[in-house]
């Protein structure tokens, strides 16, 4: 049986989660995913926006974003102008290692998905 109140405590440690990490790095969850993801070389729009699973428009605004920030690049093709690379700058290596080392205590509802990986 579907316990709904465990998915509810799920949520909510997600979204207490993504507020710690707000207040300590100035990311949100997608921000600080999308640039784990580009450290990790998905580099095409298209490619980050299936391994985030959010629409090409949601993604658009989380790289603009990012870019207005200064924590990625993006970089136009020589060959094919229609695509676009995304690189990470040093502000945003930088801002890795502050998140990664921000001390942020994983809730324990979602420990148990990182254990699986």
């Amino acid at each position: 049986m579907l316990d709904l109140c465990a998915v509810r405590k799920v949520q909510s440690a997600l979204r207490q989660f993504e507020k710690e990490l707000k207040s300590r790095t100035s990311l949100s969850l997608n921000d600080a995913l999308c640039l784990c993801s580009v450290k990790n070389g998905i580099s095409e729009p298209g490619l980050l926006a299936r391994e985030m699973e959010l629409s090409p428009s949601r993604l658009t605004r989380i790289l603009d974003s990012l870019e207005q920030r200064g924590l990625i690049e993006r970089t136009i093709a020589a060959g094919d102008r229609r695509a676009v690379t995304v690189k990470l700058t040093a502000t945003a290596i930088k801002r890795i290692q502050k998140y990664q080392c921000a001390g942020i205590e994983l809730p324990a509802e979602l420990q148990a998905t990182q254990e699986a990986h």
